[in-house]
């Protein structure tokens, strides 16, 4: 029996390095496979697989490796990815035409993918990116950044629930023409795109009236969901989240929690329940501005009915530095 392992007609030596090159891992799994089955042919019908996957292009001249890495930052240009705050990277490649593929892990900050050097991309990367608090993209080739969406999940009573602390990077690719240039080194930097919210209420009994009943809002917002432009979406997202009083007093928490940003020209709105009854609808501040949700800002929003008039202010901080509460999920 021979085999031809240089000669096989789907692929070539200079493509064998290339595969071995980008995907050192599954070259080892492969070889361990070649040596236990004895059977050469699966190694190249792998490798020949991972190159077409991995650039568009059938001659290797005309890829190009980019190495990448991935960082996080706070408002203040301060890195928190070995902090703790980044426990996922997920990254996403199109083209002028849309959606291209998933870049597969690496480690968990650094990737290696090839693609064709005479293309234009755009890399997109998500940090925290989970299923349990988000409805994940199912994206197919050819999928618009506008189209391509991750949502909020809903509970069993249709009310969005408090998202993951979500991080976001875009990253254009141009097209590479010098030819001796066959690798790249790119860097994305991800921000907070979530917005942190708090609402205290406070001497509702003392102008509703006392009863037993639980006090708890609902925050309705502009964006149940964000394309891969970061954008929220024009409809309405309610969130509702655990209210609790506060020791003895005539006070209502409901503690930091995460939601999408608003956009530039909308805002939230608060309802106030009692049990099933809807006592207030909040939608400014004492000054008459409008209440909006910030990206990567906590916002506080405190009202208070001890006064002839409602009373409520707000105080916006950096993320982490408003309060020793934990977060509401």
């Amino acid at each position: 029996m021979h085999f031809s392992v240089f000669t096989y007609p789907l692929i070539r030596v200079k493509h064998l390095r290339l595969c071995r090159m980008l995907y050192p891992h599954a070259m080892q799994s492969a070889f361990r496979h070649l040596f236990r089955s004895g059977f050469p042919v699966f190694f190249l019908l792998l490798c020949a697989f991972l190159f077409l996957q991995a650039c568009v292009r059938e001659r290797a001249g005309e890829c190009m490796l980019y190495n990448l890495t991935v960082s996080a930052v706070d408002p203040q240009g301060n890195d928190v990815t070995a902090s703790g705050a980044i426990s996922t990277v997920d990254i996403y490649l199109f083209d002028e035409n849309g959606f291209v593929r998933t870049i597969p892990r690496g480690s968990s900050t650094n990737f290696s993918f090839a693609a064709s050097r005479d293309s234009k991309y755009t890399l997109i990367a998500w940090g925290n990116l989970k299923g349990d608090s988000l409805k994940l993209p199912q994206l197919t080739v050819g999928t618009s950044l506008e189209n391509a969406r991750i949502e909020l999940l809903q509970s069993t009573l249709r009310r969005n629930l408090p998202v993951t602390d979500l991080f976001y990077s875009r990253r254009e690719l141009s097209a590479i023409s010098t030819k001796s240039i066959q690798n790249d080194t790119v860097r994305l930097v991800m921000e907070r795109v979530v917005a942190g919210l708090s609402v205290d209420v406070l001497h509702a009994a003392e102008h509703f009236g006392v009863t037993n009943d639980k006090m708890q809002i609902v925050v309705r917002s502009i964006g149940s969901s964000l394309n891969f432009l970061a954008e929220p979406s024009e409809d309405e997202a309610g969130y509702a989240p655990s209210m609790s009083r506060v020791g003895d007093k005539d006070e209502w928490l409901a503690p930091l929690f995460r939601v999408f940003p608003t956009n530039a020209n909308k805002q939230i709105s608060i309802d106030l329940y009692r049990d099933d009854t809807l006592l207030f609808t909040i939608t400014t501040d004492d000054d008459g501005n409008p209440l909006r949700t910030l990206p990567g800002k906590e916002t506080y929003i405190t009202v208070d009915f001890r006064y002839a008039r409602l009373r409520v202010s707000v105080n916006v901080v950096p993320w982490g530095s408003g309060s020793n509460q934990d977060v509401g999920l």
